[in-house]
């Protein structure tokens, strides 16, 4: 299994989402690669849509099953003002919710429930990881 993400995002929150996805994505790999889903083929991409209210309109989530290519396309809409005011442990959490979120329709690839909490039990390591790593961030 491998994880991929950039964002659909509106310019004031790119920095501290794009704080969120470096540390995400080569951790989560890291620790899906050292998991029993290192040979679960498939590629889920996230895609977060972070957006003001008033543009989120035109921006739905948007997430699918490409079964023939083994992709899950995940791309919910996630809470602007979070990325934009927030603590980074809020940022973090929204951040993850979203994939969270979407991790039972692993299902539609053929993810056993076992490689869904596992793969739920690789986020939430990779989350707490980060969070014990980060705290010394500065936000603006």
């Amino acid at each position: 299994m491998r994880f991929w993400a950039s964002f659909e995002i509106y310019k004031l929150a790119f920095p501290a989402a794009n704080i969120c996805r470096k540390a995400m994505e080569p951790l989560l790999n890291t620790l899906l690669a050292e998991s029993g889903l290192a040979t679960f083929e498939c590629e889920f991409r996230y895609v977060p849509i972070i957006m003001p209210p008033e543009m989120a309109v035109r921006y739905p989530a948007r997430s699918r099953v490409r079964r023939r290519e083994r992709v899950y396309d995940c791309a919910p809409q996630l809470a602007y003002e979070i990325f934009v005011s927030a603590s980074f442990e809020e940022q973090l959490a929204e951040y993850v919710a979203g994939i969270r979120s979407d991790a039972p329709n692993l299902a539609k690839l053929g993810a056993s429930k076992d490689q869904i909490a596992e793969f739920e039990r690789v986020l939430s390591q990779a989350a707490q990881y980060i969070l014990a790593n980060h705290l010394d961030q500065t936000r603006h």
